[in-house]
């Protein structure tokens, strides 16, 4: 049961040992990457495009005025009722 023991225990640390360097390289790689774009295209990294905002449009679907005030007074009305 000893040897087991040990065998999981090694196993273990083997497998966090070899997630942990894989994550050590990925941060690194990411890093590399971001060096790169930053020295060789440093536009891309100034000149962020801002969203522009738009009025919303009233489609041709619309409901008139009048019917949605109609809506709005039952519904007030059904819940001021109960």
């Amino acid at each position: 049961m000893n040897n087991e023991m040990t065998q999981g225990i090694e196993l273990m640390f083997t497998g966090m040992g070899i997630v942990f360097l894989f994550l050590i390289m990925l941060i690194g790689a990411v890093k590399l990457m971001a060096y790169c774009v930053a020295e060789f295209f440093p536009e891309a990294t100034t000149t962020i495009p801002q969203p522009v905002a738009r009025s919303p449009q009233p489609s041709a679907n619309s409901t008139p005025p009048n019917t949605v005030a109609a809506i709005s007074a039952a519904v007030h009305q059904h819940r001021t009722k109960t």
